[in-house]
């Protein structure tokens, strides 16, 4: 009775391994025509988020009239994988502190610095804090491959006629870096 007892037990005991997921099956019997065994194949994917698509946006007076701002922007990118939102900023290297300084050779300009989650050219978008953050968080596209079709974010960068028209240099400059951070 024992001994049926222990049979039956394991006979239980294999059919749930046998049914459940395991990581290996290694048979410890050889068959007679064919042999079988089972492994477990497990794919992990780094948490990561990317910007991608970035071009430099090149302002000139051509078509503006006085009193107008300059308006440039750019449309990009942000995928991740792991994150359902994230957080954007950005750094002018002329103004380290705050605010966006193009850099001339004896004189700079102020300019404005403006986020959108919509890539139309008409969008006006959000204007970043004063430390360059904006206060919201946006969604990426999932995933780190972008198409220009796929573009989910515009920047858009205003030198107001203020300040464009008191300019007495021909060139100014300046680096925008922009950073996400997955949320």
């Amino acid at each position: 009775m024992k001994l049926a007892a222990r049979k039956a037990c394991g006979a239980m005991i294999f059919g749930l391994i046998s049914s459940a997921s395991i990581a290996e099956f290694n048979p410890t019997d050889p068959g007679l025509t064919s042999s079988e065994g089972n492994l477990k194949i497990t794919l992990n994917v780094a948490q990561g988020i990317q910007i991608q698509g970035l071009t430099d946006i090149a302002l000139d007076l051509n078509g503006i009239a006085a009193g107008n701002d300059l308006i440039g922007r750019d449309t990009f990118c942000v995928g991740a994988i792991g994150f359902s939102n994230y957080k954007i900023q950005f750094d002018s290297a002329t103004a380290p502190t705050d605010g966006y300084l193009l850099d001339g050779v004896g004189e700079t300009l102020a300019y404005n610095v403006a986020f959108s989650a919509n890539t139309a050219n008409t969008a006006t978008g959000v204007q970043t804090n004063s430390d360059g953050t904006m206060t919201s968080t946006y969604t990426p596209n999932t995933g780190y491959s972008c198409a220009d079709s796929e573009h989910n974010a515009q920047v858009i960068v205003t030198v107001p006629a203020a300040v464009w028209e008191t300019a007495s240099e021909l060139s100014y400059s300046d680096t925008l870096t922009i950073t996400v951070s997955g949320e």
